[in-house]
């Protein structure tokens, strides 16, 4: 008998569930890719985010989730930047699939931002999330992926992630 691992942070169909999860949740304003994608990496690795410098009413919230520090989680982690720039390909292909799919509207990622498409309603209702994930996406579009917003590269300043050519 064989044994394989699965990580979720590099499996296209998990990424496509979680940045759905983000999607719904967002506010109304649109985000730029570069957001979404540093959303889904801490959704996808949670306990990486007490790695990241955050406001005080920002750290606050975060405190909210109880969630355990990397050192004492199960897994061991790569550094962040590392793990970030492995997930970049499994992210590209899920933003693809989501444009492909109707549930992010194209001609808005033609101009850098990540809209909700015509279809993204319907799968709204029948998104599987856990509570833990529905409150850390709570958290990540409500609190965390405001820092800075609408200045470009603040978001990735705080929490220091960045891919080559980035």
């Amino acid at each position: 008998m064989s044994l394989r691992l699965w990580y979720p942070q590099l499996d296209v169909y998990d990424t496509i569930r979680r940045m759905l999860g983000l999607l719904v949740a967002w506010p109304d304003e649109a985000m730029t890719p570069e957001r979404l994608y540093i959303s889904d990496f801490y959704l996808a690795n949670p306990a990486l985010l007490h790695k990241t410098h955050m406001l005080s009413d920002v750290r606050r919230d975060f405190r909210e989730l109880s969630l355990p520090k990397p050192e004492k989680a199960f897994l061991s982690y790569p550094s962040p930047q590392m793990l970030f720039a492995k997930m970049e390909p499994v992210q590209k292909e899920a933003l693809r699939t989501l444009v492909g799919k109707g549930f992010v509207a194209l001609d808005s990622l033609r101009l850098g931002k990540v809209e909700g498409g015509e279809k993204l309603s319907e799968v709204a209702a029948s998104l599987v999330l856990t509570t833990a994930e529905r409150r850390l996406i709570r958290f990540l579009s409500t609190s965390f992926s405001q820092i800075g917003a609408g200045v470009p590269g603040e978001l990735r300043l705080a929490t220091g992630l960045r891919r080559p050519g980035a």
